[in-house]
């Protein structure tokens, strides 16, 4: 929120120089002073002059201004020019929230008031110098002075002052929730602050009421102008599909996604919002050793990266404390917790932090390795007898867990087991399947819960191919006139009975064939789990082709021939669906997910639209043999990163909104 132009700032004129020789002055001329001193106070009637921008974003804009009653420069947020009255709560929430906070490491607020229109503002210190995202640019930008100010050390340094602040907020009982390079302000001289605290929630199990600066049910309650809570890339996966799942580790995983940018000098996810969200819900996050390899990445603070972003929260550090003293150690020459350092790692760590002793006592360095040989291996059995007793709590714990469930209210179990099917079945759907089920037997059947119940469970044993269970549950539901094309194609499969091996593939194409383009959403997740137990892979590909065949209602193809080796696929025929959207994910899922698919080449297709293209994730799109005429046809940049056409089938407006999208490959 600065620039080179803030470093050398001039008081105006009308400002009284002789204030700062005030108590150089005799006793009478003293007051004499005072006295004009009170005379201008009286009758300032606007505080606040010399204003002018310097940042916009979000719903507020940055100006700088004198603040006449303490004769120095602040920073004024204002509410946009666009915003209605529906936006002062929020800002006025914001304003509240940061002033409650008191740390070093944190903004601070100075005034809270509405200005001549009615308009809330609040001030805070102006703080001079760059952001982390401009630090970062920079960087990249190879800018000299730059790469010597911010070693690696001193963004480390910086990012544990960001650290303090965030652990001093959740022992206030307060999620930041929005923690990213460009809320981080550095100064010329390693002041470091946090701010932007305007999606920041209290915790709600932490919060009295009797202590409370704010109202929680209040400041909770605010929404941020319709938009996602957060920003893509650096917000947890639980925030995503979840508001309520928020917690400090949430923040946690903010941290980890700031340190990935420290350390690679690029965001942790890329991609349009859709794709990154996507890959934020499915943990598909490149370690940064991997992402910039050319920076020589410590291993222990990739280390530090991951488990901060893991994706099961039970992975996370447990504490903004305690992945800060991790990075510490990195800094004191000690391994992390995150690495699981071997010997002779630490090895190699101790002799860095005592060159010169190792160098002088080589004999007992020779001693010292076989007592880490020892202590190594005496670890080894402890750590060996704590897994072993870890085991034992676990199957202790799940079994208590699924005892419990017999006591619990069936409809709130339900729905938790739906939101845990839905928000981890495309990362793990057979754990998922397996779990889920595992529950529900233990569920206590209830007149008000059955139907949900018994339709819950027919869905899951379709998806796992048990088809004649699927017909038993789902008969205790709602029954046939529900969904007379689900029973009619489930009746007709009656002769095959589960065996907890893969349905065979004709079972399974008579069913989708009789199922005539109904209940076909469930396929891809069929397909899913196929791929996790199905032994032969060109059996997959078979079920592969029936789904997609059924998705498009079509009876045959021409050709649709998958070549492992090249990860290419070809299909001939009318196809327009080569994704589903599932709301619950918030995105298209490809019907080819579970192929390891690079290329696709379409050819005697008639009717290709591309927004049935959502979802598909390749190196190459083969269009050569299809009239592309019309925008609707445009592929999006995300699909596919080349893209073959033909000269004498595209359209010029067509070519040019492909060429602005992807890498375009013009052939006879």
């Amino acid at each position: 929120m600065s620039s080179d132009s803030d470093k050398y700032i001039s008081l105006p004129d009308e400002i009284d120089y002789r204030v700062s020789d005030f108590y150089d002055m005799d006793e009478d001329l003293r007051n004499e002073e005072a006295t004009r001193l009170y005379d201008e106070f009286s009758n300032s009637k606007k505080r606040y002059t010399d204003v002018s921008e310097i940042a916009s974003g979000g719903m507020k804009r940055i100006f700088r201004a004198f603040d006449q009653k303490t004769a120095r420069y602040v920073a004024m947020a204002e509410l946009k020019e666009d915003m209605n009255e529906d936006a002062y709560a929020p800002f006025l929430a914001e304003a509240r929230l940061t002033a409650a906070l008191h740390h070093p490491n944190i903004i601070k607020i100075h005034d809270i008031d509405f200005n001549e229109d009615e308009k809330p503002y609040f001030t805070m210190d102006l703080k001079l110098g760059d952001s982390l995202a401009d630090i970062v640019r920079k960087l990249n930008e190879n800018q000299g002075d730059y790469r010597i100010t911010y070693s690696l050390e001193k963004l480390l340094d910086i990012f544990i002052k960001i650290c303090d602040a965030v652990s001093y907020s959740h022992s206030q009982g307060i999620l930041h929730l929005d923690i990213k390079p460009e809320n981080v302000q550095v100064g010329e001289y390693g002041e470091v602050l946090l701010c932007d605290w305007g999606l920041a929630r209290f915790k709600e199990d932490t919060h009295k009421k009797e202590t409370e600066l704010l109202d929680n049910e209040f400041l909770n309650g605010q929404t941020v102008m319709g938009k996602v809570r957060g920003t893509p890339g650096f917000m947890a996966p639980e925030v995503i599909y979840d508001k309520k799942k928020r917690s400090e580790k949430s923040d946690i995983y903010s941290l980890g996604a700031l340190l990935y940018s420290l350390l690679t000098r690029l965001p942790p996810l890329e991609g349009n919002t859709e794709d990154i969200l996507l890959k934020t819900v499915k943990g598909e996050v490149v370690p940064p050793i991997k992402r910039s390899p050319e920076l020589s990445i410590p291993n222990s603070l990739n280390a530090v990266v991951l488990k901060a972003m893991s994706l099961d929260k039970s992975e996370r550090y447990s504490s903004v404390s305690s992945m800060a003293e991790d990075v510490k150690k990195f800094l004191y020459g000690f391994s992390t917790s995150a690495e699981n350092a071997g010997l002779i790692k630490e090895i190699s760590l101790f002799y860095k932090r005592n060159k010169l002793v190792s160098i002088i006592s080589g004999i007992s360095v020779l001693m010292l390795i076989v007592f880490i040989l020892l202590l190594d291996n005496s670890r080894r059995k402890e750590k060996n007898l704590r897994q072993i007793a870890e085991n034992n709590f676990q199957k202790y714990k799940s079994e208590k867990e699924v005892a419990d469930l017999s006591l619990r209210d069936p409809s709130a179990v339900i729905n938790e087991l739906k939101e845990y099917y839905h928000a981890n079945f495309l990362t793990k759907p057979k754990e998922t399947l397996d779990y889920v089920m595992k529950m529900l037997e233990r569920v206590k059947l209830s007149n008000k819960t059955a139907i949900l119940l018994y339709e819950f469970k027919g869905d899951l044993h379709f998806v796992r191919q048990e088809f004649d269970l699927a017909l038993l549950e789902l008969k205790k539901g709602r029954g046939e006139f529900e969904n007379r094309a689900l029973f009619k194609a489930l009746n007709s499969i009656t002769d095959y009975k589960s065996d907890g091996k893969p349905a065979p593939v004709e079972v399974i194409k008579k069913l989708i064939k009789n199922l005539d383009g109904q209940y076909i959403e469930q396929f891809p997740r069929l397909l899913m789990y196929d791929k996790k137990i199905r032994t032969n892979p060109e059996e997959h590909v078979e079920l592969v082709k029936s789904v997609f065949k059924a998705a498009n209602k079509v009876p045959s193809l021409e050709k649709f021939e998958y070549d492992r080796n090249t990860k290419t696929l070809l299909i001939s025929g009318n196809s327009d669906t080569f994704s589903f959207l599932y709301k619950m994910y918030n995105s298209h899922v490809s019907l080819f997910e579970t192929l390891e698919l690079d290329h696709l080449k379409l050819t005697n297709n008639k009717i290709f639209h591309a927004k049935r293209f959502y979802g598909l994730k390749l190196k190459t799109v083969d269009l050569r043999s299809i009239k592309l005429h019309s925008p609707r046809q445009v592929i999006s940049q995300d699909v596919a990163d080349r893209i073959i056409v033909s000269k004498d089938l595209i359209k010029p407006n067509v070519l040019e909104a492909l060429k602005k999208n992807s890498e375009v490959i013009i052939q006879p």
